[in-house]
């Protein structure tokens, strides 16, 4: 049946914004964002003008292809390989083919000397796309009674210089690694960019939902979100305070009791009631309804003052539950620069990060004491049972005492950052640390005690010269070398200091 401009037109009108509630909407994605899995192209060179020269060369290289091959296809499960290109006619191929397959990255590795041109075919078919390139040889060292043979074919590394001096010339961006066949540094390096590269994918059309405002005065997180579209991708999708309240008015007692009876358990309490629990949890529903109605990826809110007051608690531990039970990344205060760097460090690590602030120096440890902002998981902890339950320490004028995660960050490796809005686009401070054994300090909140090298009040000096925010993002593990992959694939400016 074909329809006429009329009849779709009274279709249309049935189809309204998702400022008015609408569970499908004219104005959101339906089923929002599927997520993207990188694809990779994976190219081995090798040149056919030697395999006449030394019959039994081909089978070598190949042998030593091979080992890369296996070891990145088993490292990631969307991979496409060309196969050996030895030729112009293959060469050509291989462009095609990842052409064809909407490769989104191309991992490049030089098993012999391969002529530029060759090389070059390959990527002119994807021009757009990050090249990683693999200067890459079957052994460590040099063979001591070796013949030119064994030469020729650890000759990548000649093509290698060739092709990126030429890449240079034609202002053609790329990365660089080199090492052996079974070399772990090099792995991890091609490693660090390829997931850098996984989670600026997962920036690219993710929907932040902003309830609220950037809290008054906080003029180090303001950004624009035209510009935060330009340059990450991002969606911000602002949300009313009227429609969380509307979803928090049907959320029902028993979902709300069953929920908070689960969570009493798990936790010992500190001044706190169940009725702070009850309504803490309350408002976490209404928050997750919210997300999956919008199809949300993030969220961040400002529930002082006037969302508080309604619901007499704070958004603190619905936040928390919410990065808990879901794959979302949550922050406060309108902060949509900490909120991303949140989103980059869940991505690169599988770990949900602390929202914190700086908080006091300690001299002795060389140590930045870093105070949450309320919103953090347990698992930031040893253990559930060096986690309390408390009340939220800054009161905005709600009735009761709310609800807040007590702790201190477990010991061991962190990365800690932001990203800042400068006149000349965004800068990234990416910072390596050690989350140190500290007594959990009757806080109420989130902690962190963290060492560096650099004597703390030079670091801090340093850090507060460049310009930063008040705001830091503490994430467990060392994931700073992928920070900068990331840092540079989005063209941040990058502040690195340890």
């Amino acid at each position: 049946m074909i329809k006429t401009m009329k009849q779709e037109a009274k279709q249309d009108a049935k189809i309204v914004s998702f400022e008015e509630g609408a569970e499908i909407s004219g104005d959101l994605l339906t089923g929002g964002k599927e997520k993207k899995e990188l694809k990779i192209g994976l190219v081995t060179l090798g040149y056919f003008e030697y395999w006449r020269m030394y019959p039994d060369l081909k089978a070598k290289v190949e042998s030593d292809l091979k080992k890369v091959t296996d070891r990145i296809t088993s490292a990631y499960k969307n991979v496409v390989s060309s196969g050996m290109v030895d030729t112009l006619d293959s060469a050509d191929r291989a462009g095609r083919y990842f052409k064809r397959e909407g490769v989104d990255a191309v991992l490049l590795v030089g098993g012999t000397y391969v002529p530029d041109f060759m090389s070059l075919t390959v990527l002119d078919y994807i021009p757009q796309i990050p090249v990683v390139i693999f200067s890459v040889q079957a052994r460590e060292n040099m063979d001591r009674k070796g013949n030119y043979e064994g030469s020729l074919r650890n000759s990548g590394i000649i093509g290698i210089a060739q092709l990126t001096g030429t890449m240079r010339k034609l202002k053609r961006d790329f990365e660089i690694v080199v090492g052996s066949v079974g070399d772990e540094r090099a792995y991890g390096k091609i490693d660090a960019r390829l997931r850098a590269l996984q989670a600026v994918a997962g920036l690219k059309e993710a929907n932040i939902g902003v309830i609220g405002h950037v809290f008054r005065g906080m003029y180090d997180i303001e950004l624009s979100k035209t510009f935060l579209k330009g340059t990450l991708g991002v969606n911000v999708i602002m949300i009313q305070s009227s429609h969380l309240l509307e979803v928090w008015r049907n959320i029902t007692d028993g979902e709300t009791r069953a929920e908070a009876d689960k969570l009493s358990s798990r936790f010992k309490k500190k001044n706190v009631t169940d009725g702070d629990v009850f309504n803490a949890v309350k408002l976490g529903l209404a928050m997750r309804r919210i997300s999956e109605k919008f199809h949300l990826n993030a969220m961040c809110f400002l529930d002082q003052h006037f969302i508080q007051k309604q619901v007499k608690t704070s958004a603190r531990m619905g936040a928390s539950l919410l990065m808990e039970t879901t794959d979302m990344c949550v922050n406060c205060e309108g902060d949509l620069g900490g909120l991303i760097m949140m989103m980059l460090m869940k991505s690169l690590s599988g770990r949900s990060p602390l929202m914190a602030e700086w908080g006091e120096y300690d001299a002795e440890n060389n140590c930045c004491f870093m105070i949450g902002h309320g919103i953090g998981t347990p698992d930031l902890a040893a253990s559930e049972q060096d986690v309390v339950l408390a009340r939220t320490p800054e009161e905005w004028g709600f009735d009761g005492a709310g609800l807040n995660y007590e702790l201190i960050m477990r010991p061991g490796a962190v990365t800690f950052g932001h990203i800042m809005e400068v006149p000349s686009g965004y800068r990234m401070l990416v910072s390596r640390g050690e989350s140190i054994p500290f007594p959990r300090l009757d806080f109420d909140e989130l902690q962190a005690m963290i060492k560096i090298k650099t004597p703390i009040k030079e670091y801090l000096e340093d850090i507060f010269d460049y310009g930063v925010s008040h705001h830091c993002i503490v994430c467990p593990g060392d994931i700073a070398r992928e920070l900068a992959a990331v840092a540079k694939y989005l063209k941040l400016e990058l502040k690195y200091s340890d």
